[in-house]
């Protein structure tokens, strides 16, 4: 069963080419994940509470339109089925009855105490569940022959972080962004990113980039030489171009 809220979109979700970004798409779509699990329980602050924590390890979000500032939206959010230590969730943005956002996502429960995955079984039956989104997978693999620049580097700070104390998911998406190359015309229209480790308050994340068939990839390592995310960014004209 899918979780559903209506949603308005503030002035202030927008960016410079006056449409909502990804990452405030990303927090739409989280929001709703949270409503869900506090309608069904534990809330993601009871599971914090008991010792657990939802970390995300991969999603995928298709972008078919464009969200424009007050758009009335209906989000909804729902747990798939899920085996071993991976829990599925999905996510849909309809406006004016027409899906114009899908997602799917892959998380891992980690035990804040023991340092543990945690397996799916140990909460069985606690979120209502529905079918899986027929869309390409949350994964993706990076050409061999991408040759990847060095395009800055970026500090976590309090503004990124999260209960976690690491730079949360949905800052990610317009800091890519901000890194790809000129964002001017121009939207995502469907954004894969594999979250391989955290980016906690005050490291600095040096951020490369490379192009492969007008698709960017990007790669962030962490100042001891371990990735922090990939991701597979394409992009489309926006309608609102100046």
């Amino acid at each position: 069963m899918k979780w559903s809220g209506e949603y308005r979109v503030l002035a202030n979700d927008v960016d410079s080419n006056d449409i909502v970004s990804a990452s405030n798409i990303f927090r739409l779509i989280q929001d709703a994940a949270y409503s869900q699990m506090e309608d069904d329980r534990p809330s993601y602050n009871e599971l914090f509470d008991q010792g657990l924590s939802f970390v995300i390890s991969r999603i995928r979000m298709n972008a078919y339109k464009e969200i424009y500032t007050h758009d009335k939206l209906t989000v909804q959010s729902w747990a798939a089925e899920s085996r071993g230590v991976q829990f599925n969730r999905c996510y849909r943005i309809i406006r004016d009855g027409e899906v114009i956002v899908e997602a799917v996502s892959i998380w891992a429960l980690f035990g804040i105490n023991d340092g543990k995955l945690h397996r799916t079984s140990e909460l069985e039956g606690r979120y209502r569940i529905d079918d899986m989104i027929d869309m390409p997978p949350a994964r993706f693999k990076i050409p061999d022959d991408i040759s990847f620049e060095y395009a800055g580097s970026r500090t976590t700070t309090y503004a990124d972080v999260d209960l976690n104390g690491h730079m949360n998911n949905t800052r990610y998406p317009d800091i890519l962004c901000s890194y790809s190359g000129n964002m001017n015309n121009k939207r995502v229209s469907s954004m894969c990113i594999s979250y391989v480790s955290e980016a906690p308050l005050g490291e600095e994340i040096k951020i490369y980039r490379g192009y492969h068939d007008d698709v960017c990839y990007i790669r962030t390592i962490r100042p001891d030489g371990r990735v922090n995310v990939e991701a597979e960014i394409n992009f489309t004209e926006t309608k609102r171009a100046k």
